[in-house]
């Protein structure tokens, strides 16, 4: 497995695509991307506000603020395009795409699960396109970074995933636990996407703490399919996520027995080791929020709690958990030094 380590610099522009430019995702993929030194933004596409320019959806975006807003995917011409749409989209559209010549970063669910008949289970239709499923690289750079290279499709990683698999993963390299990995995870309101639910509704969600994906959210399939990928690994998972009255921003307690004594210091140890050099990974105290929030960033933190170790994972739901990895995804499809565009903390764009 690669950390994704940094590669040759960037020789010219790649044009690039943005389809669902006017959800939550395909807004931070526009902020990030209108400043990124190797990407220029050729084309928007959004069914509900096309043919406005993208200044009148988001003022702040001077830089591409004159592209108008497409509805048309099928007349992309990019290198690459980034897919933020729900489940069911982007399956519709990946083979043309990559029919084309077009590399694809899909923000969505349906590259994720190899199995298509899995996925008819948990997203209830069948997939469309399972023949372009066996290339689909899972897009967690830090753990499968030099097959991203290689890809002209990559699933990016949902964000509860992210932050678990990167506290997870390491700790089953090394068979350190066993039994349950018992995960408490909280995230903001925009995870739920741009159209307000009953449940994400800021009325709803203002003020309480609502657990819910009982008994089982989508993105457990996807967890255990990327432990089955981590050879010796053998433990369950319980998952349970919450939403919290933020805007963004993801926490989670992550709760794992160790094989043997000196959890703590053997866990941190080992993220240590398996992140060092690592772009976008930090190993310290208790995470915060505000830390995390409008960076590509994970942050990692081991805590005794009596005699057990607690791992606390931290990350932006739409940062890291989604748009701003895409792009770090992409940095590494191109063969560019991974943080490019990215390097930046918090909202500086």
């Amino acid at each position: 497995m690669s950390t994704g380590a940094r590669g040759p610099l960037i020789t010219l522009m790649a044009k690039v695509a943005v389809i669902g430019a006017t959800g939550y995702l395909g807004g931070e993929l526009l902020r990030i991307l209108s400043s990124h030194p190797g990407f220029e933004i050729a084309q928007a596409v959004s069914q509900s506000r096309a043919g406005q320019r993208l200044s009148e959806v988001a003022p702040n975006l001077d830089a591409v603020g004159g592209l108008v807003l497409s509805a048309d995917s099928s007349a992309i011409d990019a290198d690459v395009a980034f897919l933020a749409q729900p489940a069911g989209e982007a399956m519709k559209v990946v083979p043309g795409l990559l029919e084309r010549g077009i590399k694809v970063v899909d923000l969505g669910p349906d590259y994720r699960l190899p199995d298509p008949n899995e996925y008819a289970r948990v997203y209830g239709r069948p997939h469309v396109d399972a023949a372009h499923l066996p290339e689909a690289v899972y897009g967690l750079p830090e753990l499968f970074g030099e097959k991203v290279r290689s890809a002209r499709l990559v699933a990016n990683p949902g964000c509860y995933p992210t932050a678990t698999l990167l506290a997870v993963a390491p700790l089953l390299e090394k068979g350190v636990i066993s039994g349950s990995v018992v995960v408490d995870a909280k995230s903001g309101t925009s995870g739920a996407g741009a159209s307000p639910s009953a449940t994400s509704h800021h009325p709803e969600a203002a003020s309480t703490i609502l657990p819910y994906g009982s008994p089982e959210h989508r993105h457990s399939p996807e967890m255990r399919s990327v432990f089955d990928r981590i050879p010796g690994a053998h433990v369950s998972l319980v998952f349970v996520p919450h939403l919290v009255p933020l805007v963004r921003g993801l926490l989670c307690s992550i709760y794992a027995t160790p094989t043997e004594a000196g959890g703590v210091e053997r866990f941190e140890a080992i993220y240590r080791a398996r992140y060092d050099g690592a772009s976008f990974v930090r190993v310290g105290p208790v995470p915060k929020l505000p830390w995390a929030v409008g960076t590509n960033r994970c942050y990692l933190s081991v805590q005794a709690v009596g005699d057990a170790p607690v791992v606390f994972s931290a990350i932006d739901n739409l940062g890291k958990g989604g748009a701003s990895q895409a792009i770090q995804n992409a940095n590494l499809m191109m063969g560019w030094d991974e943080s490019l565009g990215l390097a930046r903390s918090g909202f500086g764009v």
